[in-house]
């Protein structure tokens, strides 16, 4: 047979179903839950039918199988989403704020508070997925905190917020959304949604026009 460092092909292959099934337990995302679980117990079944044990290769192709099923479904569901602007002093703002504090200060460090600023939930299938919160000063609106919950980090959350931003920053005369943030993977973010580099007050930001 085969080996690699002393060890076989078959082996490796069963270490590298354990190890993708480890990591697919460590997916916020349900979506890559599925495609990775997916992957590592195909790879799972295939190794069982090579090594003559046919329970796991059976269990692990009905895992396969399960797994398909549940992505099926996933991408045929029609997910609603609708943005509520929410006022500074809500309970159920400050409620999710203060539960995801040390996340939200991981992307928005400055972030203290989202009284006296306009601020808005993204929902989606009724659950809170999205919390956008910034401050309007002529006809800028600069981000303070535009923060997904881990289990929504898809891009659904902010692709549809984006679209519907016009909508709620238009009653506040809003023309421009500046993010000046110096954080990479907020700027790796804010420019798949559009944004694009200016200078405002002397300073190189991010803008979107609306």
């Amino acid at each position: 047979m085969l080996e690699f460092l002393g060890i076989s092909y078959l082996e490796w292959l069963g270490y590298a179903a354990s190890i993708i099934v480890f990591v697919s337990l460590s997916m916020t995302s349900i979506v890559k839950l599925r495609w990775y679980n997916m992957l590592g117990a195909a790879l799972f079944s295939t190794y069982g039918f090579f090594i003559g044990s046919y329970p796991v290769a059976f269990m692990n192709f009905l895992i396969v199988c399960t797994n398909i099923y549940y992505l099926v479904k996933m991408y045929q569901h029609k997910e609603n989403f609708k943005v509520i602007e929410i006022k500074g002093n809500d309970e159920i703002l400050n409620y999710y704020l203060e539960s995801y504090k040390k996340d939200i200060a991981k992307f928005f460090p400055d972030f203290t508070s989202a009284e006296g600023k306009l601020n808005v939930f993204v929902l989606r299938d009724m659950s809170v997925a999205g919390i956008f919160i910034g401050e309007v000063k002529d006809d800028i609106f600069k981000i303070d905190v535009d923060y997904a919950l881990p289990q929504f980090r898809d891009f659904k959350v902010a692709n549809y917020l984006y679209q519907k931003l016009s909508d709620i920053l238009s009653q506040h005369d809003v023309k421009c959304i500046v993010c000046d943030s110096d954080i990479e993977d907020n700027l790796k973010y804010i420019k798949k949604m559009g944004f694009e580099t200016c200078t405002r007050e002397g300073k190189e930001v991010m803008c979107k026009s609306l």
